[in-house]
């Protein structure tokens, strides 16, 4: 059975092993005050789990992406704020790599252990000024801000200025207003607020086109000693994702589990264990644990294909991009559908406030909205791509 705990991999398991308790004990903290309780925050620094993607020369460990997904995945199982956290600013730590140095100088001064939260999507703009840029608007989700002193986000070029047509820019927190509209179906714990620039001056190093830094062929990127960052950003941040919902779909089901071994039936009168009986739930049970074991094998099978990009140095082909997104979105769809079934057959005590099955079912329904794994979209790729047909027409 495919499983993204490989022996290089396993070495971080005992690290991980070690926060979990930490996670799980300030879990519910960080569901009311809907931010990541900043024991947990210190608990995966201290772990160096923040590091795991930061460049060699900034003090980090430039682990091999299959790292950063196996970490999301078991830290979702304690918490799944935290992980979502960890996940967004270790990969905003990984596309650093495709900045400057004096940026990435700037930006790890104080450590390698310092998170950048951010938002990848140009929703704001930016127009040209010598010696950089300035940028303005509105950016939502940006989850982990309340722990982020840097964040990365994207900008459209403004109308009628010139320059590229978008860029990525890394600025410090103090630059930036927060403003707190975070209050969602699921997620609560992920502090996903929107930010707002108003005409802050960006220097040039601190600011990369999009194009070269989303699709793998950064000149700052290539020169990294591994070869992990030639992966095109598009293509790994749904894995990395998916990480972490595959995480809570495994915790889910062992709640769930759990929870079946003992319960009764309130109708028929049948004593503890009844419902674990039951032919239907026994088919719940069966099925969404295939669904979860499919979702691991499809992040393997990304996973490797990473690493094979790593060896090569080389970004893959457009068709094999697609293929690694769809594999990716269609986890988290396989996720979200093993989440659907066990919370339909966890009876009506699960659905009360408080209780943990509740709140991974929303979490897993709330961060499979997630853009990057758009089922539609990326099987509307996917599917064109393999008939052969432009998915346009």
């Amino acid at each position: 059975m495919a499983s993204l705990k490989t022996p290089e991999i396993a070495q971080f398991g005992p690290v991980i092993d070690g926060v979990m308790p930490q996670l799980r004990s300030h879990r519910e903290d960080t569901e009311r005050a809907r931010s990541v309780a900043t024991e947990s925050i210190s608990a995966i620094k201290a772990a160096g789990l923040m590091r795991l993607l930061v460049p060699a020369p900034n003090g980090g460990f430039e682990a091999p992406l299959r790292s950063q997904v196996f970490a999301c995945m078991e830290t979702a199982r304690a918490c799944p704020a935290t992980s979502w956290v960890m996940m967004v600013c270790g990969a905003h730590s990984w596309v650093s790599a495709g900045f400057s140095d004096a940026c990435r100088e700037e930006v790890f001064a104080d450590g390698p252990d310092i998170m950048i939260a951010g938002t990848l999507a140009s929703q704001g703009q930016f127009r040209p000024e010598e010696g950089g840029w300035r940028v303005s608007g509105r950016w939502q989700y940006c989850s982990g801000v309340d722990h982020s002193p840097w964040l990365l986000i994207g900008a459209a070029r403004a109308d009628g200025v010139s320059g590229p047509q978008s860029l990525h820019v890394i600025v410090p927190r103090s630059d930036v207003e927060v403003d707190d509209t975070w209050y969602t179906l699921g997620m609560h714990g992920s502090g996903s607020k929107d930010i707002l620039l108003h005409d802050v001056f960006v220097p040039e190093h601190r600011a990369m086109p999009t194009g070269k830094l989303f699709t793998g062929h950064s000149p700052h990127a290539a020169a990294q000693q591994s070869g992990h960052y030639f992966v095109p950003v598009l293509c790994s941040l749904g894995t990395q994702l998916a990480g972490s919902i595959l995480g809570m779909a495994k915790e889910m089901l062992e709640l769930f589990v759990e929870r079946t071994r003992v319960r009764p039936d309130i109708y028929s009168g049948e004593g503890a264990g009844a419902k674990a009986r039951s032919a239907g739930i026994q088919r719940r049970v069966a099925e969404a644990t295939g669904e979860i074991v499919c979702a691991e094998s499809l992040l393997d099978l990304n996973c490797r294909a990473f690493d094979q990009v790593a060896q090569e140095r080389t970004p893959p082909d457009m068709p094999t991009q697609a293929r690694i997104r769809w594999q990716a979105t269609y986890a988290t769809e396989l996720c979200r559908r093993a989440a659907d079934r066990l919370f339909v057959g966890a009876g009506a005590h699960a659905a009360y406030d408080g209780e943990a099955l509740q709140q991974y079912y929303r979490d897993i329904m709330m961060a499979t909205r997630h853009a990057i794994v758009d089922v539609d979209s990326s099987a509307e790729l996917e599917g064109s791509l393999t008939l052969g047909v432009d998915a346009a027409g």
